[in-house]
């Protein structure tokens, strides 16, 4: 009989705490908070034009297990203060590699705020870029941060209510290229008597629609006079047939200190569709290049180079996606 009471205790309580179980789901489990959906340092890809503006959205999110029931007016604002700290954190005294806060004059936020409806929760910032002119040897962040407000809490747990925004144009041509192919002399020294070399990656920057700029050579993207060995390479036109068209290379240094030469260029241009995923498009970005130069590290003794060969570069798009920025996959 002991036994059996025992039993119906034991039974009971499990359908109590069933229900209370159930109970709990009807209600909010956690404290509701409103994050940015791309938190962190966050990579932008921004389509470059010369004229206009490109518009971006950033997810605004908030956080819980049920739905939001309120509505929210979420003020964002600058963060410059956590962009200082980053840049210190990640490269300490090599201030020439900080990034920049993006200047005003590359950007507009229409109304530094957005509204969640009841029963909604994302919203979506507007940000409009306008990045003519825009010098990519330093990088630029747009530093963003969920404030205070009304009615709800911002997302105090790691980073989610900062949005810094690494702000990267481009255009049909920019990207990482390998350049495994595009060979380095010393032109103080006959070809036979020495062995190449190469870099095994070239990034490419936007310098204007029809243009991007890369560092000559092996000089390392990092290094601090890195400016003055830039070389700008402008697309000509297109030939439909042959898929090919003439490359310009030029120095953009007035002063020409590295004694930059263009020898050759020209660029081809294929483009196919994936095996497997019929929506992949596969397009391939060809450079040949020739051009001479001089490492002016030691201006009494510089290093004069020849580069001579090819870079080639793969970009994939999702054709599904009808957003140019979102069709692409970094």
């Amino acid at each position: 009989m002991k036994k059996i009471y025992v039993y119906y205790i034991m039974l009971l309580a499990t359908v109590l705490a069933f229900t209370a179980c159930n109970k709990e789901w009807e209600d909010e489990l956690f404290e509701q908070s409103v994050s940015f959906a791309k938190n962190g340092v966050y990579s932008t890809y921004v389509k470059y034009k010369s004229d206009g503006n490109v518009s971006y959205q950033l997810p605004v999110i908030i956080s819980g297990s049920t739905n939001n029931d309120r509505n929210l007016h979420v003020r964002i604002g600058l963060d410059p203060d956590t962009l200082e700290t980053l840049n210190f954190e990640r490269f300490r005294f090599r201030d020439d590699l900080y990034y920049l806060q993006l200047a005003e004059e590359y950007y507009t936020i229409p109304e530094m705020a957005v509204n969640i409806p009841a029963g909604a929760n994302t919203a979506l910032l507007n940000i409009d870029f306008s990045l003519h002119g825009i010098n990519l040897s330093r990088e630029h962040i747009l530093p963003l941060t969920i404030l205070e407000g009304d009615g709800y809490v911002p997302n105090y747990r790691k980073h989610y209510r900062k949005a810094l925004l690494n702000v990267i144009p481009f255009n049909d041509y920019s990207g990482s290229y390998s350049s495994t192919t595009a060979m380095i002399y010393n032109r103080d020294v006959a070809d036979d008597k020495q062995t190449a070399f190469s870099v095994s990656t070239r990034n490419t920057w936007v310098e204007d629609e029809n243009s991007v700029f890369f560092y000559a050579g092996a000089i390392d993207e990092e290094l601090k006079e890195r400016e003055i060995y830039k070389v700008v390479a402008t697309f000509g036109e297109f030939d439909e047939v042959t898929h090919t068209g003439p490359l310009i290379l030029t120095n953009p240094d007035p002063d020409n200190r590295m004694k930059f030469v263009p020898i050759s260029g020209s660029y081809k241009i294929e483009t196919n569709m994936d095996t497997k995923l019929p929506y992949l498009e596969h397009k391939y970005v060809t450079l040949y290049v020739e051009y001479h130069y001089s490492d002016v590290a030691n201006e009494a003794y510089p290093m004069n180079y020849k580069v001579t060969g090819s870079m080639i570069m793969e970009r994939k798009r999702n054709i599904n996606i009808p957003d140019e920025d979102q069709s692409y996959i970094w």
